[in-house]
């Protein structure tokens, strides 16, 4: 399994950093693997950064004018209420984090202890890669809404398609070029934080962290359950139970697309579920629904930032972050670690996330997409209980 292989790499990136960071890079004869991997880190997040705004743009300009130029009520409706869903999970997960940490405050003491870091020694060749264009992350945001917002208006197609194909390069360049990086990427920032002397602390908040994640990704996907079922005026819960296998085999296989025929199966299995009502909403959603990785990885990042810079971001910032997240997340699933390569861009551009943070941030993400995985496929049924309601009923008095 291609995700499989990329964990793997990450864990054995994190375990090699670890290890010159905390004993080889500070053994006499071994302090020159620092500067190596300080100028790794360097050149490494400068070519990771560089496609950014690329991704940000197309992803971004694609994928709202997708949902205006391709016509139908029934596809608005998915995926718009895939959308809703997906800020609605980022806005929960951010405001129980948040109380946790205002209720536990003493959480972050374990992290920062009483260590003082040791300093790092310098980048001695100071090779840059800029962004191109010379365009800040903020700059290729709101182009990218501007563009998106723009084709729909004016059914620019030729537009599109040239969107679209940069779309697919940067899609191919993430697997090909960024994908491969990262381990190598991860073991740097790990090994620098291993060198600093600050790291093991911060991993068991992570840890805690990661148990709030799986167990809030549970409370959602009952929220979701509960909301279509009173809907739909059906039991959800026994509609819970026939979709259960797909969550078993996104949780195996981590891959929403590999998943998408099992969770298609189980939903025409639905006693209620129009044939072509799951036929349209399993596939889409498999796409388009991903609000349990959004949800990781809002929690994640308010934990990060509260681990790196001992603040909370600001309520407008985590705002725009839901909202961007939610769009951008749409063309991301199809990419092994997708979901938080596509959100690089917006932790960066909109909480202003640096090297350390990145760093965590993969760790935390990776350890648990799995869970992420199978709460994002899960709850596709919930979706389409609901679609099936209004539009599956609406044919057949038709």
């Amino acid at each position: 399994m291609k995700q499989y292989a990329l964990i793997t790499k990450l864990v054995v990136g994190i375990i090699l950093g670890l290890l010159v960071g905390a004993w080889l890079g500070q053994l006499a004869g071994m302090k020159w693997l620092m500067y190596i991997v300080v100028f790794g880190r360097s050149i490494l997040k400068d070519l990771i950064q560089f496609f950014l705004p690329f991704i940000m743009i197309s992803f971004l300009a694609v994928g709202i004018a997708d949902l205006g130029l391709r016509a139908g009520k029934m596809l608005r409706f998915t995926v718009g209420l895939s959308y809703i869903y997906t800020v609605i999970a980022c806005a929960l997960g951010a405001a129980v984090i948040i109380a946790f940490f205002k209720l536990f405050p003493a959480i972050t003491d374990i992290a920062m202890g009483e260590i003082k870091p040791r300093k790092l020694p310098p980048n001695i060749v100071n090779i840059k890669i800029p962004y191109p264009f010379s365009a800040s992350l903020i700059t290729s945001i709101v182009l990218g809404f501007v563009l998106g917002i723009g084709m729909t208006w004016t059914k620019a197609e030729g537009l599109m398609n040239v969107l679209r194909e940069l779309r697919d390069i940067s899609s191919t360049m993430i697997r090909r070029v960024i994908i491969p990086i990262i381990p190598f990427y991860i073991a740097c920032v790990f090994a620098q934080l291993a060198y600093k002397g600050d790291i093991w602390p911060k991993m068991k908040v992570l840890g805690i962290m990661l148990i709030i994640i799986v167990i809030l990704q549970w409370i959602w996907l009952f929220i979701q359950y509960t909301i279509a079922g009173s809907h739909v005026k059906e039991n959800p819960f026994s509609v819970f139970k026939i979709v259960f296998p797909a969550y078993l085999t996104a949780w195996g296989t981590m891959s929403s697309a590999v998943t998408m025929p099992v969770s298609l199966a189980r939903g025409k299995m639905i006693p209620f579920m129009k044939e072509d009502i799951a036929d349209f909403v399993f596939p889409l959603c498999s796409q388009t629904h991903l609000s349990g990785s959004a949800m990781t990885i809002t929690i994640s990042a308010i934990t990060v930032s509260m681990l790196t810079d001992q603040v909370i971001p600001g309520l407008l910032s985590l705002i725009l972050f839901f909202l961007i997240l939610s769009v951008i997340e749409v063309g991301a699933v199809g990419v092994p670690g997708g979901s938080i390569m596509a959100a690089w861009p917006v932790l960066v551009g909109v909480l202003g996330f640096g090297d350390e943070a990145m760093g965590l941030m993969f760790a935390l993400f990776m350890i648990q997409d799995s869970f992420g995985t199978a709460a994002n496929i899960t709850g596709d049924a919930t979706i389409a209980m609901i679609v099936n309601k209004k539009f599956g009923e609406a044919a057949a008095a038709g």
